[in-house]
């Protein structure tokens, strides 16, 4: 059954509501992003943590045991985190594909409740090999989720509205870094019980409940604006509306209705392979998840090396990835109101090259312990400013959704790298992984600078070019007279019309209306 509740966020209702009359238009429109908010964001925040506590728990059982147990190398350990990256980096594209079939508020929940399962599974295994597959399946399963999520926020806010939302729910793996070293600080103490060592019961109890929260999903997450039940008649015709006005796409419903002039996957797939931001962003965020997850894997070990216990490790993890998130938030508020993807990315990669540098040159413990305040939050900062910039700047939702898994999967290539690189550097200093976040510091600034410099090149060349572009998508005779239909009778919908819904179907992003954010 294919299910178009993606595009049906965008066109809404046929009816409109009037705004109640003690309210103005910007009050009602405070209530009801409010409103949306509510509805979306603490939902996939929860899931988003969800996603990074599973993942990254390996980091944190690996001191307490688990390395010891399954009788475990360091590069047998690197193994294990890479099982997991190969089918995170090869399911992307083919999941949000997928989504667009079966549809998010279902599709969404049948991930978490499967990883859930799979995590659960991992808190039994016995053996080097076993933790093998779990960590293969879990990365199945658990890699569709930040591209679908991104996707399905952008149909429901506009685009200087959704860097925040996307931090505010990726924001959360700040949190999860906070809470993973608590929970385990807090489970290892059921070491023993039933026959389990303390790692298998953080596997246990936190897959559990990632399956319960994720059953609860399929009640809870709206397919579209209509079925938002807080929201009142007038909010939901408010917040349709004004999708409407800021897609740029005014002939989306005229699409719609001639959908022999949709373009297929294919073509738009190619097209957002081939668009210069796209590749350019691609560049940076290989750079910036390598840096996320070199800190998220390996800063337990880290700070280990630093010579606390490994209960105390867990605690000593907390407050940089706390810090983090009120940074992340902040960041992507600023971003949002100045519409600054480029600048403000470049700020969160200076903040983390000068926290790397102060971790490389110092051999002081407490300076390096004090440096993770600057690198990890730096570091965790650009990575919603990269996403909402490939969500805000591509355009029908085909090739959003294609540059949005595309961009998750170079990504998550930066995560593989990053696994390795970590392994070649020598306790307690690192010092060649650490010059390598630097240097990936230093890539990300110089691609925001590129991109910007190339967005502003592309507005205004077709901008300049306007005629030009849509010349073949124009009728020079009157066209307000109806059109006969195949059958004979007259047509709704005027060619001029037809042929302006192609236009933003085959354009996309590089339509003369369409206005790129950096």
């Amino acid at each position: 059954m294919e299910n178009k509740e993606i595009e049906q966020t965008a066109t809404g209702p046929s009816e409109s509501y009037p705004v109640p009359a003690h309210e103005s238009h910007s009050v009602l429109e405070r209530k009801a992003r409010l409103k949306l908010d509510l509805a979306l964001v603490p939902i996939l925040g929860l899931y988003f943590f969800l996603s990074f506590l599973d993942r990254s728990n390996l980091g944190n059982v690996r001191i307490i045991g688990l390395q010891k147990d399954l009788r475990m190398s360091d590069h047998d350990y690197s193994m294990a985190l890479t099982v997991t990256f190969i089918p995170y980096i090869l399911v992307d594209l083919p999941s949000n594909l997928l989504m667009y079939k079966i549809g998010p508020s279902i599709y969404i929940p049948i991930l978490v409740t499967i990883w859930g399962l799979v995590t659960c599974l991992q808190g039994l295994v016995t053996t080097y090999h076993g933790l093998l597959v779990s960590r293969f399946f879990l990365g199945l399963v658990e890699g569709g989720l930040y591209p679908a999520a991104v996707l399905y926020l952008s149909t429901f806010y506009k685009r200087s509205e959704l860097q925040l939302r996307i931090a505010l729910f990726w924001g959360t793996i700040c949190l999860a870094g906070v809470a993973s070293g608590l929970l385990t600080y807090a489970i290892i103490n059921l070491d023993g019980h039933w026959g389990h060592p303390g790692w298998a019961w953080v596997f246990l109890i936190e897959g559990f409940a990632t399956s319960m929260f994720g059953l609860m999903g399929f009640f809870f997450l709206p397919s579209s604006i209509e079925k938002i039940g807080i929201l009142t008649d007038a909010e939901k015709s408010l917040l349709v509306s004004r999708l409407k006005l800021s897609s740029f796409s005014p002939s989306e419903t005229t699409l719609k209705s001639f959908e022999s002039f949709e373009k297929s996957s294919t073509f738009q797939t190619w097209e957002a392979f081939k668009s210069p931001h796209i590749l350019i962003l691609d560049v940076a965020q290989f750079a910036c998840v390598s840096n996320i997850y070199s800190i998220a894997y390996f800063a337990p070990t880290v700070v280990n090396t630093f010579g606390y216990s490994p209960t105390a490790t867990q605690l000593f993890t907390v407050p940089p990835f706390a810090a983090a998130f009120v940074f992340v938030v902040l960041i992507s508020y600023l971003s949002d109101r100045y519409q600054a993807r480029g600048t403000m990315s470049s700020i969160c990669a200076l903040l983390s090259i000068i926290g790397f540098a102060i971790f490389y040159a110092s051999g002081h413990e407490t300076v390096r312990y004090g440096s993770l305040f600057l690198s990890i939050p730096g570091a965790y900062g650009v990575s919603p400013n990269m996403t909402a910039w490939v969500a805000d700047n591509s355009a029908p939702n085909k090739r959003k959704a294609t540059a949005l898994a595309f961009a998750t999967m170079v990504g998550n290539m930066g995560g593989l790298f990053s696994v390795w690189i970590f392994t070649l550097g020598h306790k307690p200093r690192y010092h060649l992984p650490t010059a390598i976040n630097i240097a990936f510091g230093v890539v990300i600034i110089l691609s925001c600078f590129l991109n910007t410099m190339w967005l502003r090149h592309a507005q205004a060349k077709k901008v300049n070019k306007r005629h030009r572009i849509l010349e073949k998508y124009s009728v020079y005779e009157d066209s307000a007279d109806l059109a006969p239909g195949k059958d004979g009778s007259q047509s709704q919908i005027s060619r001029q019309m037809t042929l302006s819904a192609q236009a933003w179907d085959e354009l996309g992003d590089k339509h003369p209306d369409f206005k790129y954010v950096y």
